[in-house]
């Protein structure tokens, strides 16, 4: 059966797409997983770009040591279409939305995947072609990790230390809301006065939002310009360029050089991406207990 799916900017110039989570299950390890010492509790990470994240995980048994992007903005997780077939999954049609386009994909059933300390099985997750992202990073890429999978667990994600924590985690920094039911942290922001939700997002490093969502930003353009592949839907997307001078988030002002319009975008859950490096946090933190999200300098 198909079904509508959000989708959220993975890469705004790079590359990807991808929206609502499915319920994974995460069932109470056993007395031997608990016993085991070996499960990390914290794991190495591999920073692109100064924001996109690379985590070693992998697939139960069946295939270890595989990288995965790690990306709030995508749920459900994505695995590669090279990752189905060397796991012999079988795949249903189904669409999603991009940027207010709907466009078909497929869906399959991920047995089990396990990062540092979470284990996920039974996980419904999107069927893409990764082979674009995978050259452009220059390493092989099993999948895109989303909050459907993060959120079995608090975690800290510090881009510094080039390390992701598991486990309690403080309040510090500037609080977001979760959404379980969306599987989405939206933060509320002013950009040059405008209000806006923006999506959180550790796949992006831009601020960036849907035109037919905030139509008042059309008086802040500077210039227009194509920015290939930037979207699945369209891999010749224009988007136009805006000064946001006075960025207010969590009641703090942050100055920003310049964020971007995309003309034709839209999305009823949100108005736009926040990547999380483009405001110079030094980390993103997960609270299951709280259901949010905090960003930190």
């Amino acid at each position: 059966m198909k079904a509508k799916r959000k989708i959220a900017v993975l890469f705004f110039f790079c590359g990807l797409l991808s929206s609502r989570p499915t319920c994974a299950e995460n069932p109470p390890a056993s007395p031997a997983r608990r016993a085991d010492a070996r499960i990390p509790r914290s794991i190495p990470l591999r920073i692109f770009r100064d924001y996109l994240v690379v985590a070693e995980g992998q697939f139960g048994d069946v295939l270890q040591h595989q990288n995965f992007v790690v990306d709030t903005g995508t749920a459900p997780s994505i695995i590669n279409t090279k990752s189905v077939r060397e796991l012999g999954l079988a795949t249903t049609a189904s669409t999603m939305t991009a940027m207010g386009k709907l466009i078909p994909t497929d869906n399959a059933i991920l047995p089990e995947v396990e990062l540092g300390p979470i284990r996920a099985v039974s996980v419904r997750v999107q069927v893409q072609d990764l082979s674009r992202l995978e050259r452009d990073l220059g390493i092989p890429v099993a999948g895109i990790v989303g909050l459907d999978v993060l959120t079995k667990s608090s975690f800290r994600l510090d881009y510094q230390k080039k390390e992701m924590e598991f486990g309690e985690v403080s309040d510090e920094g500037i609080p977001v809301s979760f959404d379980e039911r969306t599987g989405t942290a939206v933060a509320l922001v002013s950009l040059a006065g405008i209000p806006a939700r923006l999506l959180v997002d550790t796949g992006s490093d831009r601020v960036a939002v849907l035109g037919r969502n905030l139509a008042q930003t059309q008086r802040l353009v500077l210039r227009a310009t194509a920015q290939r592949g930037s979207s699945i839907a369209d891999q010749s997307m224009e988007v136009q360029v805006f000064l946001a001078p006075d960025v207010v988030l969590g009641g703090k002002h942050f100055i920003l050089e310049k964020a971007y319009v995309i003309p034709g975008g839209s999305h009823p859950a949100f108005d736009g991406i926040l990547g999380v490096r483009a405001l110079g946090f030094r980390a993103i933190a997960y609270d299951q207990a709280r259901a949010a999200v905090y960003l930190q300098k």
